[in-house]
């Protein structure tokens, strides 16, 4: 499970890295920590998506009723870590949105891709 977890954060933040190296050098300091800060928001994601995972295997079984109400919850979950924090970041940090999205989105690949190479 930390294998995996760590595999994970290593190639979103290289993908984040990259990403933030290409918009420094055609925009500037200010949007590649934007796009470290949408990068930011997919880890964290990722994190909690990783962290539920581990404790719904690490318990009982589950019924299929609470087996589909641990999934609603922990995309709820997911999904209001993920406007909080993008609010913070548009809103009160003033962070350039091209920037922050793509950061997010480079992030987002890294678990796309380790997502498709995981056999379970």
């Amino acid at each position: 499970m930390a294998s995996g977890v760590r595999k994970l954060l290593v190639l979103q933040l290289l993908l984040i890295a990259v990403t933030s190296v290409v918009f420094f050098l055609c925009y500037g300091g200010f949007q590649a920590g934007s796009v470290w800060y949408g990068g930011a928001i997919a880890c964290a994601n990722s994190l909690l998506l990783e962290w539920r995972r581990y404790r719904v295997d690490s318990g009982r079984a589950l019924s299929a009723g609470t087996s589909l109400r641990v999934l609603y919850r922990s995309a709820l979950e997911r999904f209001l870590l993920v406007l909080l924090l993008f609010a913070l970041g548009l809103g009160v940090l003033q962070l350039e949105p091209l920037a922050l999205l793509t950061g997010f989105i480079a992030g987002q690949l890294g678990l796309v891709i380790t997502g498709i190479r995981r056999k379970n």
